[in-house]
């Protein structure tokens, strides 16, 4: 599964479509523990860039980075993603392939 970079602080929270649960990532063995937003309405998976960087995780460049725009509509505040990263997730027994 690839992840795509992004800051967490920038999608807004709908409390009628998302909710948070505990999740490990595996990323090339390496054992992450953390709390993920699940909105019901997302069309792609976000990694906050600040859980890839406390957790030095492997990234890479997108071939073609493209442009964010929150669910109400404005720019997302880094405008393009450039980057991304594999990872399996893991929520309780269920690891995704």
């Amino acid at each position: 599964m690839e992840v795509v970079l992004e800051s967490c602080n920038n999608i807004a929270c709908n409390k009628t479509t998302s909710f948070k649960i505990p999740v490990t990532l595996w990323v090339y063995g390496k054992k992450v523990q953390t709390k993920t937003l699940v909105d019901l309405e997302a069309t792609t998976n976000f990694i906050d860039r600040v859980v890839v960087e406390n957790n030095n995780l492997v990234t890479y460049k997108l071939a073609n980075p493209y442009y964010v725009i929150n669910a109400d509509g404005t720019p997302n505040k880094t405008r393009y993603i450039t980057e991304y990263v594999q990872a399996y997730i893991e929520i309780g027994s269920y690891r995704t392939t």
